[in-house]
């Protein structure tokens, strides 16, 4: 369907089907997999250590590799390839992991030859900081499903079990390598979803979506709105943020209810999205949205 539309002052073809596939082409695949089943694998072989399921004495230096190799440089460009979706929660989860592990690559093998003593005190001060981090991200899942919250609050989870282990290794250790060996199956699952569910395009491993960030952060905008002074000025601040985003408007866009198709067309064709590269990827979020499909870490 061909549509005339203004573009710098003239008048010049549209052609909405042109545009999506143009779109399409621009994206890259989904790189979320990836970067959850390197964090998984290297997350359940360190904890198969914890749990003497494995000897740690005998599988150290496996753990290292992987830990640089699998769960360090291939998760880092996984968070990446997320840039280049503009996922932002997805690059922030890989790309930190990634450096995560291949931090402790370098630090274990440091060690375990001699290179380095580690500390105890600052083992526990980095994994607090990282479970801390965990959790922040962990709010961000509230907006996404069900499967990734479950992923991010069990793992900031086992980053302070960890910390106990180091002050108390009997029982801490063993439980939080049992633990950690369920962090690694949820985030397995989740990468498995993605995959499978891409393939078979339809849901054959649910992963729960749902939204409960958005009324969570609604009612924590009317708790304050009723917070004399402090809480209005605000609430204030942050509808003037909104606003100055565009928060507001996209929300609006979002919320109309039978919004066609060709609606959606013509806002990214005025963006002029096929003659940037088209970067946005938002007709790919529609279609996506339409079909109830998509990445289980975001935005599509």
């Amino acid at each position: 369907m061909a549509l005339p539309m203004p573009y710098y002052g003239s008048t010049m073809p549209f052609d909405a089907d042109t545009e999506y596939k143009v779109v399409q082409r621009e994206q890259v695949a989904n790189p979320a997999p990836l970067g959850l089943f390197a964090f998984g694998l290297t997350t359940a072989l360190l904890q198969g250590a914890n749990t003497a399921i494995t000897d740690p004495e005998t599988t150290e230096f496996w753990v290292f590799a992987y830990a640089f190799a699998y769960g360090g440089l291939a998760q880092l460009l996984a968070g990446m390839w997320e840039y280049k979706r503009q996922n932002t929660f997805g690059a922030t989860a890989f790309s930190s992991f990634g450096a995560f592990w291949i931090g402790f690559a370098i630090h274990g093998t440091l060690v375990a030859n001699g290179l380095y003593v580690a500390s105890a005190g600052a083992a526990q001060i980095t994994l607090s900081l990282w479970g801390i981090f965990t959790f922040i991200l962990m709010v961000a899942t509230l907006e996404l499903n069900f499967a990734l919250f479950s992923l991010f609050i069990t793992l900031s989870t086992l980053f302070f079990l960890l910390v106990a282990g180091l002050t108390t290794p009997n029982p801490w250790t063993k439980i939080a390598g049992w633990w950690g060996l369920m962090v690694a199956a949820i985030a397995w699952y989740i990468a498995a979803a993605d995959v499978i569910n891409e393939q078979y395009k339809r849901t054959v491993l649910p992963v729960g979506r749902w939204s409960v960030g958005t009324p969570l952060a609604k009612g924590l905008k009317a708790a304050l709105s009723k917070v004399p002074l402090l809480g209005k000025a605000c609430v204030a601040g942050m509808d003037r943020e909104d606003a100055l985003s565009g928060y507001t408007k996209k929300a609006e866009d979002l919320e109309r209810p039978g919004t066609p198709h060709d609606y959606r067309a013509t806002r990214l064709h005025n963006n002029h999205s096929l003659y940037q590269g088209a970067w946005d990827g938002e007709a790919v979020r529609y279609e996506q949205e339409a079909r109830g499909l998509g990445s289980a870490v975001g935005p599509y």
